[in-house]
């Protein structure tokens, strides 16, 4: 992978800080670009043409136009089409919760974000320190989008291959919503990683990147 541009993109109440562990683990040759949406200081959006993208949940709606149009490779942990599940039961459970999360973002923004990151990791261990600076307004507005949106395809249609990467143990993204995506991606390949919980970013950093140099290897090959 040497020579190449990986731009990163966290998800919703997480910082550029979670892609810590993938500096560490990066392969040699490997120019990191990090994206920050700033949830909790200044925003920052890379300049370049990074040949493959790396999202996290909903950090794939976040993607901007002008770096999927030169991708070769878009990764996606823990991603999802729409967020709240289809099965009616499970959808409303789902927009249940996240009326609840806007009504406690209002109130207490710091014990709510600690209670998602600790769904996001279960079940395996781990703890985030929330950096300073929150911007509940962005958080709020971008929350309103998650339970709103769906995933608008087109821009991916493009991009040579796409690479779905889940934790079977998820807690905030179903295997549902992920066979969904996979499903809607005719490009897309799905790899499940046992055990594995929806913090991917910061829990299985060295699984991730085996996964995308497998993938990269073969279109380059």
């Amino acid at each position: 992978m040497r020579g190449i541009e990986i731009l990163l993109q966290h998800g919703w109440g997480w910082d550029a800080g979670c892609w810590e562990a993938w500096r560490a683990s990066a392969p040699p040759g490997v120019r990191l670009l990090v994206a920050d949406r700033g949830y909790f200081g200044a925003p920052s959006s890379p300049v370049g043409q990074p040949q493959v993208l790396v999202a996290h949940s909903f950090g794939l709606h976040l993607l901007e136009p002008r770096w999927l149009e030169g991708a070769e490779l878009v990764v996606v942990l823990g991603g999802f089409q729409a967020f709240h599940p289809e099965e009616e039961g499970a959808g409303r459970r789902s927009r249940r919760l996240v009326g609840r999360m806007c009504q406690r973002l209002v109130r207490e923004p710091v014990a709510l974000l600690a209670d998602f990151h600790a769904r996001c990791f279960s079940p395996e261990a781990g703890q985030y320190v929330l950096p300073g600076g929150l911007a509940p307004q962005l958080l709020a507005a971008d929350l309103e989008r998650l339970d709103k949106g769906v995933l608008d395809r087109r821009p991916l249609s493009a991009v040579p291959r796409v690479l779905l990467l889940h934790g079977d143990q998820d807690q905030i993204v179903s295997m549902a919503q992920v066979r969904q995506l996979h499903q809607c991606l005719p490009k897309s390949r799905l790899e499940i990683i046992p055990g594995a919980g929806h913090a991917l970013p910061l829990t299985r950093a060295p699984e991730c990147w085996a996964q995308i140099q497998e993938v990269w290897e073969g279109l380059s090959a």
